[in-house]
């Protein structure tokens, strides 16, 4: 049969190959071995019920019309016309001046951007930081898919949320040796939620470091605290580690190794803080007036700051009725300056701090707000001579600090700085715990003591000649203070402060001695 003839009945026979090969003339007028049809894309068969590169049924025409030049796309094992290549199959070598699909996570075409995988990403960074070894690098920052819940309303205030929240308090316990240098200390709190049910979520685990400077040799054993918050609660088991740094000194942990298991180690007297033999292998999250923190007892500030509000007002009122005076108007303004004084401990702490911190009070701006108080009360009248009221306020707010102030060192704040010295008392300031200067004890301590010097000349004198006392009191006992405050840790935040304070403390009582010896 010649090639150009066509003949209907072979057309009807034979595979598809050999129909595929054999030349037909075009009715389009384009030449022979051009094959006409759509290209349909790899992969798409039984789109349209036609298996692409079949031929057409007599009397059929193709869905879609072939542009001249073009070539269905032939099943895999078919033949293709002289000059065309048959298309690649995924991995194979591509045609010349072509480049292969990338597959997911490779390097794009130049102009092209990736599509990122939403969920792969979250996983692995999770998967990173449950890890919670000190020796692997932080994973990245994940955001979860759904932003965690937060369990403080919007309007409750900071404090208030923050008080409420539930956390974690692990600790570290490290030897910082007898001798050396001052060094810092870094360690990697690391934990997962043991509770979890279902797919486990980014607040189900977490890592934080804790890094510690001034760490001074011959401190007694050192407790690092962490607070973790951010995290869902429940049971967690929470690990441990130092972190070695550039240029830092290697410390151990404490007890050290070897250390008999049973054992019951504790920090240097008089504190009777005990030391874990061995770090707690769960720990459960709690709000923040029930962790558990080495050195700090809870409730104890406001337990003891309550008793001397009591005892101070309990003893103006003794002093007023011995000295056969009226109770109810020097009473309530004295009450009138507690309050005064709260609200001046606020202001002085909050503009001590620029404005940065709210959560703590002062007792110099106690005192202050306080003795303004009472001073105008005695200028205005508070029912009784002013000399009598002044000398019955001051020994009952000397004596009720020196009760109150004790509460600062259970509870962590206005903390001594670090020593080595046999005379330090180990306290903690709920970060760092070691052997510290009592700087709290010794400022109640001095308060204590010009409360005493202050009754007993009331007592000797009476109230109606003891006025001049309670300048010389409250004076004796700022000028204490601005000494006992260079054994603060806490860094200065006005460097001439100290200097100004105790200058008008001087003069204060001086005054108050002229005119008591008068």
């Amino acid at each position: 049969m010649p090639p150009t003839k066509k003949n209907r009945k072979s057309n009807r026979r034979g595979n598809p190959a050999s129909r595929a090969a054999q030349p037909r003339t075009r009715r389009d007028g384009a030449p022979p071995g051009v094959p006409s049809g759509p290209a349909p894309a790899q992969g798409a068969q039984g789109v349209q019920g036609v298996q692409g590169g079949q031929g057409v049924p007599p009397g059929l025409t193709s869905p879609q019309t072939t542009p001249a030049g073009l070539a269905p796309a032939k099943a895999p094992g078919q033949n293709m016309p002289p000059g065309l290549a048959p298309a690649r199959a995924a991995g194979q070598n591509p045609p010349a001046g072509l480049a292969p699909a990338k597959a997911a996570g490779q390097n794009p075409p130049a102009g092209l951007v990736p599509a990122k995988a939403t969920a792969a990403r979250p996983a692995a960074a999770a998967s990173g930081r449950s890890r919670g070894t000190a020796e692997a690098a932080p994973p990245e920052t994940v955001e979860p898919d759904t932003p965690p819940v937060s369990n403080a309303d919007d309007d409750v205030p900071k404090w208030a949320a923050k008080a409420v929240e539930e956390l974690l308090t692990p600790t570290y316990w490290l030897d910082p040796g007898e001798s050396g240098e001052p060094f810092s200390a870094t360690v990697r709190f690391s934990g997962r939620r043991t509770d979890v049910t279902g797919k486990l979520q980014p607040r189900d685990s977490f890592w934080q470091e804790e890094t510690v400077d001034g760490i001074i040799p011959g401190s007694g054993p050192v407790a690092i605290t962490a607070e973790v918050r951010g995290i869902n609660p429940g049971e967690w088991t929470v690990t441990a580690r130092s972190v070695a740094r550039v240029g830092g000194r290697p410390y151990r942990s404490y007890p050290p190794p070897g250390h008999d298991p049973a054992g019951v180690y504790r920090v240097p007297p008089p504190r009777r803080v005990e030391i874990p033999a061995e770090p707690a292998a769960t720990i459960h999250t709690s709000t923040l007036l029930r962790s558990k923190v080495p050195g700090i007892v809870r409730y104890a500030y406001a337990t003891l700051v309550g008793l001397g509000v009591l005892v101070g007002l309990g003893l103006e009122a003794l002093l007023l009725s011995h000295g056969h005076y009226s109770l109810f108007r020097p009473m309530l303004f004295s009450v009138i300056a507690i309050l005064a004084g709260v609200i001046g401990g606020k202001g002085w702490y909050v503009a001590v701090h620029r404005g940065k911190k709210f959560d703590g009070w002062c007792i110099q701006g106690f005192v202050a707000g306080a003795a303004v108080v009472v001073a105008a009360a005695a200028l205005a009248g508070p029912g009784i001579p002013a000399g009598a009221f002044l000398a019955a306020a001051a020994p009952a707010l000397l004596i009720g600090m020196s009760i109150g102030r004790p509460g600062c060192f259970w509870a962590g704040c206005c903390t001594g700085r670090p020593v080595a010295a046999r005379w330090g008392i180990w306290s903690s300031d709920r970060r760092l715990g070691c052997r510290r200067a009592p700087a709290q004890l010794l400022e109640a301590l001095s308060a204590l003591i010009s409360g005493v010097v202050v009754l007993a000349v009331v007592l000797a004198d009476g109230l109606a000649r003891s006025g001049p006392v309670a300048v010389v009191g409250l004076a004796a006992y700022t000028l204490a203070r601005q000494v006992i405050l260079g054994l603060r840790a806490e860094p200065r935040v006005w460097q001439y402060g100290r200097r100004v304070t105790g200058a008008i403390a001087v003069l204060a009582l001086i005054a108050g001695i002229i005119l008591l010896v008068k």
